[in-house]
């Protein structure tokens, strides 16, 4: 079975019965209308998404699909234009370009800059 990723674009004015009582504290620091979650289950009331090794359950009806990335989180890739190995630390995705960005840490420091597939070797 392929994995299903999309975009939970939730802030606080959608209401707080979107995110599981459990689950709501700690999802809040989540809020990014661009980060990429895979979906990983459902039961009646709720999906479980996961973003990196968190895992949260939220209502379906803000869940929005997008293409799986090509890479995953805690990866080692290489960058086209460096000999050095970085690890990809986050996934988003940029709505307007439909195109997935990653935040990495390059010789264990986190880097602000945003990469794109096409920057990596595969």
């Amino acid at each position: 079975m392929n994995s299903i990723w999309g975009t939970y674009p939730w802030f606080l004015e959608r209401g707080v019965d979107k995110i599981h009582p459990d689950d709501l504290e700690n999802f809040k620091k989540e809020t990014n209308n661009c980060k990429a979650f895979e979906c990983i289950g459902e039961d009646d009331d709720f999906i479980a998404i996961k973003y990196n090794d968190r895992i949260y359950q939220v209502k379906a009806d803000l869940f929005k699909t997008i293409p799986a990335p090509y890479f995953n989180f805690g990866q080692k890739v290489k960058l086209k234009n460096s000999d050095d190995e970085a690890v990809i630390t986050d996934i988003m995705w940029h709505s307007t370009n439909q195109e997935h960005y990653y935040f990495l840490i390059v010789n264990s420091k986190k880097k602000s800059k945003r990469y794109l597939e096409s920057e990596f070797l595969r």
